[in-house]
């Protein structure tokens, strides 16, 4: 019988989020459109077909808030199975390197940078996001590094550890 991939392209999503932090506070975005509509959440969105996750975090954070970070490394990933759909999430520690927000209004109506306090009192907060910055500013996270890698002939290759 032959290996048939089909079945392995369908059904799958890769998104990524990202903890900005700058003087001690995060970034938290407000969604107004998806299943997180009017909730607070980390910024991240979905993964394009020939992109990178770090690549697609940085664009997906400046496409929402104008911000442009800088990618300090993984912190956390997330597997989904929800209704037909396995979806996995990966979360990155962010550095800002801008600090004026401009809202993209078709995706987010709000967006703030909160300190640890802030974040505790805030109703309608995504859970993963509180669960992630909560650890975030309180100092309990790992980061794993991006390893440069040379480009192979047959695509970009990331590698964090």
């Amino acid at each position: 019988m032959a290996f048939d991939e089909s079945k392995y392209r369908k059904g799958y999503s890769i998104g990524v989020g990202g903890v900005v932090i700058h003087d001690k506070k995060v970034l938290l975005v407000r969604r107004v459109r998806g299943e997180d509509t009017g909730e607070w959440a980390i910024p991240g969105g979905f993964v394009e077909k020939k992109e990178k996750i770090e690549d697609a975090i940085a664009r997906e954070v400046e496409e929402e808030t104008n911000i442009k970070v800088k990618v300090e490394g993984l912190i956390a990933v997330r597997n989904r199975l929800y209704k037909d759909e396995n979806s996995v999430y990966f979360i990155f520690l962010l550095k800002s390197t801008t600090e004026k927000l401009e809202l993209e209004k078709s995706e987010v109506d709000k967006a703030k940078f909160f300190t640890l306090t802030e974040i505790k009192k805030l109703k309608c907060l995504q859970t993963l996001s509180e669960t992630i910055v909560t650890k975030a500013l309180e100092g309990e996270i790992k980061i794993l590094d991006n390893i440069p890698q040379d480009e192979f002939p047959e695509g970009k290759y990331s590698i964090f550890g």
